[in-house]
């Protein structure tokens, strides 16, 4: 089962100028990827339900299945803009031969079973019910914006969930290979103090400010047993950072519940593009999934 996520910059799109960087980063994963993920989080979706969803449907979803090497992607995402999230909107893409979706949680209307379900895709792999959602936390919202995220996932981690989580967490973990910069120092240094809490809290032991890793590793199984989930970077033994603003930070992640039918990681990658594409890397692997039957798709 190959997955991925891609930050790609507001999908290309600049006042002014459209999605003119789009094509330029489709380029590029499929330099990486010929065979693009079955499972594709894409957590910067700018205005992809501009102009009749052409970007889309037409320029995106369309251009990067005619690649798969069979079935075709079904996009998942917001009906409708989000308040406050300046148009932008986590985007899924799903391949149907492998990936067969159930359910849709739509953050935009949060119906469904709970609140902490919206953004969630139900899918069938392989006879499993898995659910399947594409993160961006808030990086300008402060750090109980963080805590929110986490603990509206931490119930369904565990090993008793199938769960299935893919893009930009605006954070990093205390794992002991992790890359950790004097976060103080480095928004001191880009002129950048009103970031400090992006990524950071103060620590009134130390009098500075210094990275939060507290809500990733409310989520990583090690860190206690609390979250039950296991970052695929840190499974490969990879901690290659995946932004490259200066920070040094790996904030692009793919994790999956210990309860995900997965017997190993076979390939784990990250790929940094052009800056002007984007500030983040394509991160992207693939696990071995146990079936729980004969897939009939």
């Amino acid at each position: 089962m190959r997955v991925g996520t891609f930050n790609i910059d507001h999908l290309g799109w600049q006042r002014g100028h459209g999605h003119h960087r789009l094509d330029a980063a489709l380029d590029f994963l499929l330099e990486q990827t010929p065979i693009p993920p079955d499972i594709l989080a894409l957590p910067e979706a700018t205005h992809c339900l501009d102009d009749g969803q052409y970007v889309l449907r037409r320029r995106l979803t369309d251009v990067l299945a005619r690649h798969l090497d069979q079935g075709w992607y079904e996009p998942l995402f917001a009906s409708q803009g989000l308040s406050g999230h300046a148009n932008s909107h986590h985007l899924l893409l799903v391949n149907t031969a492998k990936v067969r979706p159930l359910g849709w949680y739509d953050p935009s209307i949060q119906l469904g079973r709970s609140r902490r379900l919206a953004g969630f895709a139900e899918v069938d792999i392989y006879g499993h019910d898995v659910l399947v959602c594409c993160e961006h936390w808030p990086g300008g919202e402060g750090r109980e914006a963080f805590n929110r995220a986490a603990n509206r996932l931490l119930t369904l981690g565990g090993p008793h969930n199938k769960t299935l989580l893919l893009g930009d967490f605006n954070a990093t973990s205390s794992w002991e290979q992790e890359h950790l910069p004097d976060w103080q120092t480095h928004c001191e240094q880009r002129g950048e103090l009103h970031k400090l809490e992006q990524k950071g809290y103060y620590n009134t032991a130390t009098g500075r400010w210094e990275i939060d890793t507290r809500q990733l590793d409310k989520l990583r199984h090690q860190a206690g047993g609390t979250g039950g989930y296991l970052d695929m970077g840190e499974e490969a033994d990879a901690p290659t950072v995946t932004t490259h603003d200066g920070s040094n930070l790996r904030i692009d992640r793919i994790f999956r519940s210990t309860g995900f039918p997965t017997t190993a990681v076979l390939t784990y990658h990250v790929r940094q593009p052009p800056r002007d594409i984007s500030d983040h890397a394509y991160v992207y692997g693939t696990y071995t999934i146990t079936p729980a039957h004969q897939p009939h798709h």
